[in-house]
């Protein structure tokens, strides 16, 4: 895993620039009143980016590193045929269905604006379920270094640059485009990464034999067999957006733009553990192949190494977060001001306490990712779900009693809950604890095949 580490630093550092640089132009360009609905529009494009995946991003991820080294290639052709029925189906059905929404809630636009921002927002769940589905399978496959940078909450280095790029020549090009302008700008980011990585797997799976594609049996077979995933990450995503859509419907523009502004920001000290888990997703699925874990007189245990291996990437990723936080602790102010521009200052509160639960979400390290990719997934999903309801049943009444300030405390709350009771469950189900240690062993790392 030592290349895989060293493009991993690359990556987070990248990542961290790009997003940064996302939000900042985004920040300045749409002010206060827009940021806010531009944020839900990305979320609720990621959302509907999941469910039209239907898990088999995950899933793909975690048999193609099982089948990279044997020789198998019939399993390998129904993994093939399984992507092409999604691309052909349920991903292009999701950001239809994301179009039409967005077309019939945008009544407050233009015609064309209105029509403009369907399909930006359409394409947007296409590519972005594209970008997703492309860099777990290169990943699957080997490609360290190209997954890399495509990789993570945001999309990775090479996607969140482009991303920020395109939004900085839309605001230079044409200023009076607005919250258009900057959800079409993100959605041209996705397109050169997405082609990219297509490729890539498109010359590893070239003329391999096996049995044909049948589109609806292919469709069928895969909801069958991913529908666990699906659960999961769209349960994992809700509980990263919940807020942000509650506060757009009960709070004011300007609220909504506050809490988007805090929690995104927020949101960069998870990269660290988003990035490494990404590394370590192959790795982990490889080192077990039983759901279960063995009995603890059986021989051939690899869960103490596969336990040290997950407690190091914490400590390593926490360490990480922890140079991240930093000037957001010591001076928040400054840094919203920094990254937004003016007119951010009340998001102080949101950044503070959404930035201890990210730090509290990495220190307990990646026990979802430890569940799904040895079998558990459903696991992972209903301590998510959990989540999701204890966020909505908490953050209403939260949010229209102490408005902005108190969503945010829910938001703290809830999370706290969520990663403590998912370290829990894995060590449980898995026989394997994640969180920090204070003796990383960081030649594990190195000696490790990524």
């Amino acid at each position: 895993m030592g290349g895989a580490m060293v493009w991993f630093v690359a990556s987070y550092a990248g990542s961290v620039l790009g997003v940064l640089g996302l939000n900042a132009a985004a920040g300045r360009w749409l002010g206060p009143d827009d940021f806010g609905f531009f944020v839900v529009s990305l979320t609720a494009a990621g959302l509907l980016s999941q469910v039209g995946l239907v898990g088999s991003h995950r899933s793909g991820l975690r048999e193609v590193a099982r089948l990279r080294d044997s020789a198998d290639p019939a399993a390998m052709v129904v993994l093939r045929n399984g992507v092409r029925a999604v691309c052909l189906t349920t991903l292009p059905v999701a950001g239809l269905v994301g179009g039409v929404a967005t077309w019939v809630l945008a009544q407050d636009s233009s015609g064309p604006e209105r029509v403009t921002l369907a399909v930006a927002v359409g394409a947007l769940v296409v590519l972005g379920g594209q970008q997703q589905l492309w860099a777990n399978y290169v990943r699957g496959l080997g490609h360290v270094r190209f997954a890399s940078m495509l990789e993570g909450r945001s999309g990775g280095a090479l996607v969140a640059g482009l991303q920020a790029g395109c939004v900085v020549l839309v605001w230079w090009l044409a200023p009076g485009w607005d919250l258009v302008g900057a959800v079409a700008a993100v959605a041209v980011g996705f397109v050169v990464p997405v082609t990219s990585a297509w490729l890539v797997v498109r010359r590893r799976w070239r003329g391999l034999p096996g049995p044909r594609a049948r589109l609806l049996r292919d469709l069928r077979h895969t909801v069958g067999r991913d529908w666990r995933f699906l659960s999961a990450q769209v349960a994992t995503f809700l509980n990263g957006t919940t807020e942000i859509w509650l506060a757009g419907l009960v709070l004011t523009a300007v609220d909504t733009s506050m809490f988007s502004a805090g929690q995104r920001l927020a949101l960069l000290l998870v990269l660290p553990l988003t990035a490494l888990q990404v590394v370590l997703a192959p790795v982990i699925a490889r080192s077990v192949t039983a759901p279960a874990p063995p009995p603890a007189d059986a021989g051939g245990d690899r869960r103490p190494e596969l336990e040290r291996l997950v407690r190091t990437g914490a400590t390593l990723a926490t360490v990480l977060a922890l140079v991240l936080a930093l000037p957001i602790l010591v001076a928040p102010g400054p840094v919203l001001g920094l990254v937004y521009g003016p007119g951010f200052s009340a998001a102080v509160p949101v950044l503070l306490l959404v930035s201890v639960g990210s730090i509290g979400n990495v220190a307990t390290g990646m026990a979802g990712t430890a569940l799904s990719m040895l079998g558990r997934e459903d696991v992972a999903a209903r301590v998510q779900w959990l989540g999701v309801v204890l966020r909505v049943a908490l953050g209403v009444p939260a949010a229209l009693t102490l408005g902005l300030h108190g969503l945010a405390i829910s938001a703290l709350l809830v999370s706290s809950i969520v990663f403590t009771v998912m370290w829990w469950r894995s060590r449980r189900a898995l026989g394997i604890a994640t969180h920090v240690t204070l003796r990383p062993e960081l030649t594990l790392l190195r000696r490790t095949s990524g």
